[in-house]
């Protein structure tokens, strides 16, 4: 069985423009749905960055699933205060449209998993907590924006500059209509820890949590914080796995990476569903 890569264009109604979505398929000519992994950019990246700079194609067809890589602009995956609604259009609209078009995608939670490098990765973490009763396994790489740990990260790393150039809104602005992300804490649009203790305490299904992040990462100061909050549950509800080693913010980290959190979570959905 081989990989059909699917390059879409579609046009969204929450975000009132055209954008792009690259699509993995298993060539498979039996019936059934395919495990979909929903696979997010970094900062001012693109739909095509996880196929240009990673063997993704290869781990999508040794693992037989599917895998959608939307484009999120500078959106930091939320309903932006100066933007679009990319939360919206992530977690209803999309999923929608790419149903439609590619009907063997399984809508299924058991079969759907969410990952992402960078802000991507944060991107996953807070739509995955935000919605556990859509995803079973949240796959975080290298997250340094994660709220409201973002304070934690190491200063020599900087902001990402302004996207409509200098002397433009900060991307903190655009995205949230604050400077300080640290205001955020306690809103449950941002709060990743809220969320996750709300799943716990609301006993709502608790998606796998695998996360990785080198240590010369300027990210791995924020790793370390959300490893001690998550390890703090008790019974590892979140079935938490952290990983680390010798590497930085690029892609000689996150290939192998992202191959590794694909395995990890179909090994936990076949333990926890049964399923192949």
């Amino acid at each position: 069985m081989a990989n059909v890569l699917m390059s879409t264009t579609i046009f969204s109604d929450v975000l009132s423009l055209t954008d792009g979505v690259q699509v993995i398929l298993p060539d498979d000519r039996t019936e059934g749905d395919f495990p979909v992994l929903w696979l997010l950019h970094g900062g001012y990246g693109n739909q095509n960055d996880w196929i240009e700079n990673t063997k993704i194609l290869l781990y999508a067809e040794a693992h037989k699933i599917a895998v959608v890589m939307p484009h999120a602009g500078c959106s930091r995956y939320c309903n932006m205060t100066w933007g679009a609604d990319y939360y919206d259009y992530l977690t209803d609209e999309l999923p929608r449209i790419m149903k439609h078009l590619y009907p063997r995608l399984s809508t299924r939670r058991e079969d759907t998993m969410i990952a992402g490098l960078s802000l991507g990765g944060s991107g996953a973490l807070s739509l995955g907590m935000r919605n556990p009763e859509k995803y079973s396994a949240i796959g975080v790489l290298s997250a340094s924006s994660i709220i409201p740990l973002e304070h934690l990260r190491q200063t020599t790393a900087g902001a990402p500059p302004p996207p409509g150039g200098p002397g433009g809104m900060s991307v903190n602005m655009i995205n949230f209509g604050v400077e300080d992300t640290g205001e955020l804490a306690g809103n449950p649009e941002h709060d990743v820890l809220l969320n996750a203790r709300t799943i716990i305490e609301q006993g709502k299904p608790a998606p796998k949590v695998f996360h990785a992040v080198g240590m010369e990462d300027h990210a791995y100061p924020v790793g370390l914080g959300l490893k001690a909050f998550l390890e703090g549950f008790e019974g590892d509800p979140f079935r938490y796995e952290f990983h680390t080693e010798h590497g930085k913010h690029d892609w000689f980290f996150w290939d192998p990476w992202i191959e590794k959190f694909i395995g990890a979570a179909m090994e936990d959905r076949r333990q926890q569903y049964g399923a192949h």
